[in-house]
């Protein structure tokens, strides 16, 4: 199983997604910001980072754009509820694949699997 971080500011879907994701055997840690988010890479190397793109401090898109940079094989997963090219703006910040709020549990699983799956 995999080593993923979520980044959410709202700690209910921090919860919610680190219970899913533990649930199918997954290791998951969670960060508030994005800052805090990319201190946590730093130290441990997560195989998968979800973030949500409507942060109060550091941003989802910037985080993304920093995470990118530094290590380009690194699988993002960004998700919002925020209409209006955001997530098309993830995509081409670095993020691997996109998913909007809400979303179902199982649509949330086969994002993750997918993601997974596939090759930087």
């Amino acid at each position: 199983m995999a080593w993923i971080l979520v980044i959410e500011d709202e700690k209910p879907n921090r919860l919610v997604v680190g219970e899913l994701l533990k649930a199918q055997g997954h290791t998951v840690k969670d960060a508030v910001d994005g800052g805090e988010g990319i201190r946590l890479h730093q130290d441990y190397g997560f195989d998968l980072i979800i973030t949500d793109i409507v942060m109060a401090f550091k941003a989802g898109l910037e985080t993304i754009e920093e995470l990118h940079a530094a290590y380009l094989d690194l699988k993002i997963l960004a998700m919002s509820g925020h209409k209006g090219g955001l997530l098309e703006a993830a995509l081409e910040a670095g993020a691997m694949a996109i998913l909007e709020k809400p979303f179902t549990p199982e649509e949330l699983l086969r994002s993750v699997e997918d993601c997974l799956r596939r090759d930087p």
